[in-house]
């Protein structure tokens, strides 16, 4: 009986152990980030931007590599949507003012209830450390509308912050791709028409007047 009870007690704890192990602690992970200095060079075209999360989307955000979700929320999200002119890697950086924010992009539609979906990036703290976000090198495609989410880290987490999209050849566009029109044909006025046929009359008649002579 005693030692029965040595081993159920036993598998408890190893069952105790393995699932702490499997447990995610993120402030652990942010202690010992390293956040080496990058460098960005001759970029074509750079788009900034500023907004603030205060009064924005409450969510519960995944992890910087997509999967779900982040024990330390709710936190509040800011969205802000963009297009490139072509195929490119670009730079999606975040500068968040006094705060600990977090950085996503995603392909359109975003859906804060969804949070895997349409996943492309994210980051926590960038070169600049806490309160900074870098996602360098992302390969995103022309004539399609991404959306940055900006967050916070943790709950209670939240402010302005100011962005950028840095592209080395393709031209960033804040908001949705926007299919070109077809050009139109061109068309012929009434006027036109009857002029058109007045011509075309009038070259008849002198090719029957020629066959005749």
């Amino acid at each position: 009986m005693l030692r029965n009870t040595l081993i159920s007690l036993a598998l408890l704890a190893a069952f105790a152990g393995t699932a702490s192990a499997q447990s995610v602690n993120e402030r652990a992970l942010k202690a010992s980030a390293v956040n080496p200095p990058r460098s960005v060079l001759s970029p074509n075209n750079a788009v900034n931007y500023s907004g603030t999360t205060v009064g924005g989307v409450s969510w519960t955000r995944p992890f910087a590599d997509g999967t779900c979700c982040s024990g330390l929320g709710p936190v509040l999200l800011s969205t802000e949507v963009f297009s490139i002119s072509a195929n490119d890697t670009c730079d999606v950086t975040s500068v968040q003012n006094g705060f600990d924010g977090y950085l996503f992009v995603y392909r359109d539609p975003f859906d804060p209830l969804n949070q895997t979906n349409n996943f492309v990036a994210g980051d926590d703290d960038g070169a600049g450390g806490i309160g900074t976000s870098d996602i360098i090198g992302v390969a995103l495609a022309g004539s399609t509308t991404y959306v940055v989410v900006t967050t916070g880290f943790e709950a209670g987490e939240e402010g302005t912050f100011t962005n950028t999209i840095n592209c080395p050849t393709a031209t960033v566009t804040l908001g949705a791709f926007v299919q070109a029109p077809p050009v139109a044909a061109p068309t012929m006025s009434a006027t036109g028409v009857a002029l058109l046929g007045v011509l075309l009359l009038t070259i008849g008649l002198v090719a029957t007047r020629n066959r005749g002579e």
